[in-house]
């Protein structure tokens, strides 16, 4: 089934690619930074059914009264049925700090059904100690053994999304640096990592690039959604570079309203050399949008993923074809080789005709590819509109 909007339009898979299980009923208003119409609450009541119960026994000492009290709340929250849990800007106690680290890195343990964490609007040191607590386990006191243990467990947080509009550079360093294996004693289990907002945020190239830089090393995270009212091209320098060294990411989101044509030509150059199994080799879906490339920039791009995607189907087919000639019992390839995109996404201020007739052109439409994505007009609406949902 392919899929094309133009018109601010949008399809439902596209919001699946950048918000995954945050749906409706799991981000409250004030998450992203709108007034919350009712007055500070927790962020969930109801007990959470499978929480460690050594919580209550073990709880630390640090912390004012109502932090622990928070902390309690939040490792008897209840997640929704896809492990889903928001941390809001008014269910955050003021005296949440540093002293507090190890309070909420138990209160996240102890909430045993926790695997999607999304933050909301939440100041910008609150939003650190967050992700510190939430990437960073405790180093098992058993040694290799446990370590090897600890890192094949399922269980844990595997998704975690900041979506509110304090997210900086300070936040994207620190999760550059926990994403690397050394500070996470051992490989993180982070699957899918998003710092997002509608609107804006204070994301540059100075923390995209160390983010980023960090997939050098990482060899576990799936999914990446970077949306920075800052970003541009350094960061995408950065990203198809660390992509050399890593086959374990899949899907790309990248807005930057920086980004000019240098960047998309980078990451044109990106889907080339995933079909060819030097970067990025296991990328099969790949967003991108801003608001300074021009048409011809958008053009360029467009063609580049579309002869890419064909050669990569027609050396899956050639090969299945080998296979299937030398022998009888040897089964076809389901599945394309190298980088070879199932989704394609392209978002901008305002996508001309040029754009357009360039995609008739270019058989993108029939190349493929499971879904082609487009939004005109306005991007930034329907990305404030998704989120809402």
């Amino acid at each position: 089934v392919v899929a094309y909007s133009v018109g601010g339009g949008h399809t439902a898979a596209m919001q699946s690619l950048f918000f995954g299980a945050c749906g409706r009923g799991n981000v409250p208003e004030d998450a992203m930074g709108q007034a919350a119409s009712s007055p500070p609450r927790a962020c969930c009541q109801a007990p959470c059914v499978g929480y460690s119960a050594s919580w209550d026994q073990n709880q630390s000492e640090s912390g004012s009264s109502e932090v622990k009290a928070w902390a309690r709340e939040l490792a008897h929250a209840k997640c929704n049925q896809h492990g889903g849990l928001t941390i809001s800007g008014a269910s955050v106690p003021q005296e949440l700090g540093a002293p507090s680290l190890e309070l909420l890195r138990a209160a996240l343990l102890a909430n045993k059904p926790l695997r999607s964490l999304t933050v909301g609007d939440v100041r910008s040191g609150c939003a650190r100690l967050i992700a510190e607590a939430a990437l960073q386990a405790p180093l098992p006191p058993q040694g290799a053994l446990a370590l090897q243990q600890a890192k094949d467990d399922p269980n844990g947080i595997s998704e975690v999304k900041f979506i509110g509009p304090s997210s900086d550079d300070n936040l994207a360093r620190l999760l550059g640096m926990l994403l690397r294996p050394v500070w996470s004693h051992g490989a993180p289990a982070l699957k899918s990592l998003t710092i997002a907002h509608p609107r804006r945020n204070f994301l540059t190239d100075q923390g995209g690039v160390p983010l980023v830089q960090a997939l050098e090393e990482n060899t576990r995270l799936q999914h990446l959604v970077l949306f920075g009212t800052q970003l541009g091209d350094g960061t995408v320098w950065a990203l198809c570079n660390a992509l050399e060294h890593n086959s374990t990411l899949e899907s790309i989101a990248f807005y930057g309203k920086r980004l000019t044509g240098r960047g998309t030509t980078l990451l044109g150059r990106l889907v080339k050399g995933g079909q060819s199994g030097k970067a990025g080799r296991r990328l099969r879906e790949l967003v991108v949008g801003g608001t300074e490339f021009r048409d011809e920039d958008a053009c360029e791009l467009v063609r580049t993923v579309a002869s890419s995607v064909a050669a990569a189907q027609k050396a899956a087919s050639s090969t299945a074809s080998s296979a299937s000639s030398s022998s009888a019992a040897a089964p076809a390839l389901a599945t394309m080789p190298g980088g070879a995109l199932t989704t394609f996404g392209l978002l901008n201020a305002v996508i001309g005709d040029e754009v357009c007739r360039a995609v008739a052109a270019s058989g993108l439409l029939s190349c493929g590819l499971t879904e082609v994505l487009g939004v005109a007009r306005d991007g930034m609406a329907w990305l404030a509109s998704s989120l809402a949902e």
